[in-house]
């Protein structure tokens, strides 16, 4: 997409990819002028909201990984000298690998619906994990390679604000540009080309966008309008990698990162419940997922 904002007192990074609105107000002006503008441009935009300005677009295993190696939070990078290094690339990716693959697989039971219903098995596992956290017990390296996204501003803005006590973001990625990152394969295949990729000291490639024609039922999905992005190479972060696929392209952008004004928290959150975005309605009741 190539946009700018609509207000001119709206601050922009040096890079244009930071957006920093005066007001609240001017939040949802410059939100909805990226909404309406990808809608003209026939683009598929998603969104993920972060409650903390300064977090990274990493998976929940990237974060564990680094803040258990590491000790590093959540919105600082690797260093150069590691990330680089083939020895850390093996390390992460064979750790990845030992937690799926090894210690945690489809069960049978979810195998026998994945072949009734044509479903991704190890999707549907994935899935499950990043709906309810609380189940991921199988490894000391918490979570996915998946990013939970919505194709809803509302529900981005939820997850932005929930406990949200200074600036926060709503990531808006342009899924057209970012290129032939459409899922085709089934993620078990997926992990196999990984591992074998891996193996071979390749880059493991930019983020794949997972959406399945068929799933599993699940209420919070359904409800989040949830679409996934894989982390596929699990040393650099999301906004790393499509930075560098946009210095390929001639002045395109495929991310925005809109920044909500620190002391808004409030009025946030009085403007989803009148649209009825609240807690039940993005964690509906567990028991009715299939």
């Amino acid at each position: 997409m190539k946009v700018t904002p609509a207000l001119l007192d709206t601050a922009v990074s040096p890079d244009g990819k930071e957006w920093i609105p005066n007001s609240l107000d001017d939040f949802f002006h410059e939100l909805n002028h990226i909404v309406d503008f990808c809608k003209t441009q026939g683009s598929l935009a998603l969104f993920r909201g972060h409650r903390s300005r300064d977090w990274l677009l990493d998976s929940t295993f990237a974060r564990s990984l680094k803040k258990t190696l590491f000790g590093i939070p959540a919105e600082t990078r690797l260093s150069k000298q590691i990330a680089e290094s083939a020895e850390f690339h093996s390390v992460i990716l064979n750790l990845f690998l030992l937690k799926f693959g090894v210690l945690a697989r489809p069960s049978k039971e979810l195998e026998v619906i994945a072949r009734q219903h044509s479903l991704d098995a190890w999707f549907e596992l994935m899935k499950r994990i990043q709906q309810h956290p609380g189940e991921d017990a199988s490894f000391f390296l918490k979570g996915t390679n998946l990013l939970d996204w919505t194709t809803s501003p509302d529900v981005a803005l939820y997850f932005a604000n929930e406990e949200r006590n200074s600036e926060g973001a709503i990531f808006i990625c342009d899924t057209t540009a970012t290129g032939k990152t459409l899922q085709i394969l089934a993620l078990g295949a997926i992990l196999d080309k990984m591992r074998e990729l891996g193996g071979a000291s390749i880059p493991l490639g930019a983020p794949l966008l997972f959406s399945p024609p068929k799933q599993l039922q699940s209420c919070r999905a359904k409800n989040q309008q949830a679409m996934y992005f894989a982390q596929m190479d699990l040393r650099y972060d999301m906004g790393f990698i499509w930075a560098r696929r946009e210095a390929e392209l001639s002045g395109e952008t495929i991310l925005i990162k809109l920044i909500i004004p620190a002391g808004t928290e409030d009025a946030t959150r009085e403007y989803l419940a009148a649209k009825a975005i609240t807690s039940a309605f993005i964690y509906p009741d567990s028991e009715n997922d299939v």
